[in-house]
C-alpha cells in the first residue's frame, strides 16, 4: 500500500470508460488551436493513457464533472460570502459556485463564450470581464503549419470574426451582458487567448498582433507576430488604444533587426530579403532557414500581455512580458502612452530555438525582488528542446539576472513509465495561477500547471535553490488514437491564497486540492476582506 504522500488511485471500469468517451468527445469539439500538437512517440512511451492518479503531499477534496474536458483558465468573483470560479472548456465558461469548496455546483452553465480576464472596477462597481477574439489556429492542421500548408494565409486574411477584445458586465453572474467589442486591427490577429492582463483598472494589457505588417513570426503555427498593446477601458463601452510596444524586426519594414536576432543568426540570414515582405513572402523567405525541422522554428512573438504588479494610477511604473523565443521584458510604463525596454533576459541560443521559452511571468514574489518565467512546450512527446522555468531576480529591472531554476518534474515511483517524456502528450509547464486572486499570495509556495505533469508546487523560501514540495497528477484523459486530445492534461491551477485551496483545471474535470505545504485550508464560507496584490480588485465589495 503506498504511503498517503506517495501513492496514486486506480479508477474504475466505468470511471475510466466515462473519462476516455467524455473527454474525448469533448476535445474533437474543441477549437483548431489544438490541432498543431502532433504526436510524435519514442519506443519507450506508453501505447495507452496511464488512468491512475499521483499525488505526493496533496490531497483531492472535490471532484468537479469527472471524466468532462475543464482545463481552461480560472478567475474569481465575489458576492459577499459566496464565491464564484468562471471556469470551462477552451469554448465556453460557465460560473461554479465554490463557496463550500468540498461541494463546489454549477452556477451558470455556459455562462460565456470563451475564457477571460475578471476583475472588479470601483469607479463603474461592476465586476468586469474581458475576453479575447482571434483568428482560429488555421495552420495547426499540419506540423509545418503555414510551411506546408499554403491554404493558411488566405483562410487567414477571409475570416469574419471578431480580432479583438469583448468587455462584459459580470456584476450579475446569472445575467452577464455585453458591453462592448473592440477590434485590435482587422488585417491582425486579434488578442491571443490567454494573452491578457486586466487587474479592475484603468489599463488592460494585451497581445496582438495589429495589422498584417508585423510578419516577423518564425515559427509555423501563426503569419503575424504579436506585440504589446496597452487599451484604455476607462469605458468599458468605448475602449481606446493607449500604446503599443514591439521589438525591432517583429515588423515586415524591419528586416535588417530581425537578421540580427540571435535566434536567426548563422541560420541563413543573408538570404533574406531587405526590403518589406507580405505574409505569403515572409513564410517562403523563413522557409529556407536552417532549423531541424519545421515544427521545431523559433516562436518569435510576445505570448503573454505585460503583468504590472502596481497600477499604473497607482504609481507603479514597472511592467513584465514573456516574448516567447525572443526573451524575458522588463518595461518602464511611467509614461504609459510611450513604453520603453528597460530590461532583457534572452538565453538564446542556448534556449530558445524551438517551443515557447518565456510564456508566462509570475509576478506574485515581486516584492522579493524576484519573479519567475514559464515556458511551454509546444510538441509533445518531447520532439523539441527542454526549456527552463528561470528564477530572475528584478530587484533592479534593468538588469534582470537569472539566479537558479525550477526543477524538472520527476516520474511518480510507481509510475509505468520512468520520465514524463514517455507518458504521452505535452511535458511542460503552461501556467501559475493567476494574479487576480483572493487572499495574500503565499511568498513561498508556488504551484504550475505542468500538462501530462499535472500541477507541480515549488518551495520558493530560498530562490536560489527552489525545491518541489508537492505535486499532483490526474488520470490521463482522451483518446490515445487521437494526440489532440490528450497533449494538455492539466492545463491551468488556481489558489484560494486566504483559505488555502488549489484548483486544478484537467481533461478529466476539475480537481479541489489542499496541501499541508500551502497551509491548514478553510472550507467555511468566507468574506474576501484582501486580493492577492494590492492593486488587483482594489475596492472590490467585501
Amino acid at each position: 500500500m503506498p504511503s498517503k504522500d506517495e501513492r496514486y488511485e486506480r479508477t474504475s471500469r466505468r470511471q475510466f470508460l466515462k473519462v476516455m468517451g467524455g473527454a474525448a468527445g469533448a476535445l474533437a469539439a474543441a477549437p483548431a488551436a489544438y490541432a498543431h500538437h502532433h504526436a510524435k512517440p519514442s519506443p519507450q512511451s506508453l501505447p495507452y493513457l496511464d488512468q491512475r492518479m499521483y499525488l505526493h503531499n496533496m490531497d483531492v477534496i472535490a471532484h468537479f464533472r469527472p471524466g468532462e474536458l475543464r482545463n481552461s483558465g480560472m478567475q474569481m468573483m465575489s458576492i459577499g460570502s459566496q464565491r464564484l470560479l468562471l471556469q470551462g472548456t477552451f469554448g465556453s465558461s460557465d460560473v461554479i459556485d465554490v463557496t463550500d469548496p468540498r461541494h463546489p455546483q454549477m452556477f451558470n452553465q455556459g455562462a460565456i463564450d470563451g475564457s477571460g480576464q475578471l476583475a472588479y472596477n470601483a469607479e463603474l462597481e461592476k465586476w468586469v470581464l474581458i475576453t479575447s477574439g482571434q483568428v482560429p489556429y488555421f495552420a495547426s492542421e499540419t506540423p509545418g503549419g503555414k510551411y506546408d500548408d499554403p491554404t493558411v494565409i488566405e483562410r487567414f486574411r477571409s475570416w469574419k470574426g471578431l480580432r479583438g477584445i469583448r468587455l462584459y458586465d459580470m456584476t450579475n453572474p446569472a445575467k452577464i451582458d455585453l458591453l462592448s467589442e473592440f477590434s485590435t486591427g482587422q488585417t491582425g490577429a486579434g488578442n491571443h487567448g490567454d494573452g491578457h492582463y486586466y487587474d479592475g483598472g484603468r489599463y488592460a494589457y494585451l497581445d496582438v498582433a495589429p495589422d498584417d505588417s508585423f510578419t516577423g513570426m518564425l515559427a509555423g503555427l501563426v503569419p503575424l507576430s504579436n506585440c504589446l498593446m496597452i487599451v484604455d477601458v476607462s469605458d468599458p463601452a468605448n475602449v481606446k488604444e493607449v500604446s503599443r510596444w514591439w521589438l525591432p524586426g517583429q515588423r515586415n519594414d524591419e528586416i535588417d533587426a530581425l537578421k540580427k536576432w540571435p535566434q536567426v543568426v548563422g541560420r541563413g540570414e543573408e538570404n533574406l530579403p531587405s526590403k518589406p515582405m507580405t505574409m505569403e513572402e515572409a513564410t517562403q523567405a523563413f522557409r529556407q532557414l536552417k532549423y531541424p525541422a519545421f515544427d521545431r522554428f523559433p516562436y518569435t512573438m510576445s505570448h503573454g500581455p505585460a503583468w504590472v504588479p502596481t497600477r499604473i494610477e497607482d504609481g507603479g511604473t514597472v511592467g513584465y512580458g514573456s516574448w516567447s523565443a525572443l526573451g524575458f521584458m522588463a518595461f518602464d510604463l511611467s509614461d504609459i502612452t510611450k513604453p520603453r525596454l528597460i530590461g532583457r533576459f534572452d538565453p538564446a541560443p542556448t534556449y530558445g530555438l524551438d517551443g515557447i521559452p518565456f510564456h508566462t511571468i509570475w509576478c506574485g514574489t515581486v516584492n522579493r525582488g524576484f519573479v519567475v518565467s514559464i515556458s511551454e512546450a509546444l510538441n509533445p512527446d518531447c520532439n523539441e528542446s527542454w526549456l527552463p522555468n528561470w528564477v530572475i531576480d528584478v530587484r533592479d529591472p534593468r538588469y534582470p539576472v537569472p539566479i537558479s531554476r525550477l526543477g524538472r518534474p520527476k516520474a511518480p515511483p510507481d509510475a509505468p513509465f520512468t520520465d514524463f517524456c514517455f507518458s504521452r502528450g505535452r511535458f511542460s509547464p503552461h501556467n501559475p495561477p493567476p494574479l487576480q486572486a483572493p487572499g495574500k499570495v503565499s511568498q513561498t509556495f508556488l504551484p504550475v500547471s505542468y500538462f501530462n505533469a499535472g500541477v507541480r508546487c515549488y518551495d520558493l523560501s530560498e530562490p536560489t535553490q527552489p525545491r518541489e514540495v508537492a505535486y499532483f497528477v490526474a488520470p490521463h484523459g482522451g483518446d490515445i488514437s487521437d494526440s489532440n486530445t490528450f497533449n494538455r492534461p492539466t492545463d491551468n491551477v488556481f489558489v484560494e491564497w486566504d483559505r488555502k485551496i488549489v484548483y486544478a483545471a484537467t481533461t478529466t474535470g476539475l480537481y479541489v486540492l489542499t496541501s499541508p505545504a500551502l497551509g491548514e485550508p478553510i472550507f467555511d464560507p468566507t468574506p474576501i476582506t484582501e486580493w492577492s496584490l494590492p492593486s488587483v480588485n482594489k475596492g472590490a465589495p467585501v
